[in-house]
């Protein structure tokens, strides 16, 4: 066996010992947002009108912000690899939007625009969810200004359709990962105004 082989296994393990962990760090998160927020509504009804409430609420939306993005990482962690499911891309980048939001240059940078009722679509999950991942990376490295990534879903005969708008000067390879995925599961996700 080669370091390389050895560094691989070693690698696959790991991931696999901290999938083993992720429901019970989820567990934890969301206990301790269930104290967070019961006492954001408790100082809610008594606090200020005006600026005391404003800070109240933004504490919230941070906390609900750190909800979105702690479930979509530990989700992430705990899928398997290589295994193709039927799933409705738009249940999916639901799923995953906190952490592309994250990811991307800025508050407002993530567009969606999502099927109500699309069919689902044989896919492997955890590789669109790594292409997505790598896409925003590449996307935040450029540091684009305004929207950086448009994801729409589209509910065809066929099946979902994603249709990728990535900002101007995104790298081809990156849109060529999410391709790849889309080609072996027998879909389709178009890359539109990739400049």
């Amino acid at each position: 066996m080669t370091a390389e082989d050895t560094g691989l296994r070693r690698q696959a393990e790991r991931m696999a010992a901290i999938g083993g962990i992720a429901r019970t760090v989820q567990h934890d998160i969301n206990n301790l947002l269930t104290v967070i927020f019961a006492n954001l509504e408790m100082l809610k009804r008594t606090a200020a009108e005006g600026g005391p409430q404003r800070q109240l609420a933004r504490v919230e939306a941070a906390a609900r912000r750190f909800e979105g993005t702690s479930r979509s990482i530990l989700s992430l962690i705990r899928r398997p690899a290589g295994v193709q499911e039927a799933i409705r891309l738009s249940e999916a980048l639901r799923a995953i939007e906190p952490l592309l939001s994250m990811l991307l240059p800025g508050p407002s940078a993530l567009v969606l625009t999502l099927a109500e009722h699309d069919p689902p679509v044989l896919l492997e999950r955890s590789a669109l969810e790594e292409a997505l991942i790598a896409l925003a990376q590449e996307i935040n490295e450029a540091q684009p200004r305004g929207v950086a990534l448009t994801l729409a879903v589209e509910d065809t005969a066929a099946g979902g359709v994603l249709t990728i708008g990535p900002a101007e000067g995104t790298p081809p390879a990156a849109l060529d990962r999410l391709a790849a995925v889309a080609s072996e599961a027998g879909g389709e996700a178009e890359a539109a105004g990739t400049g």
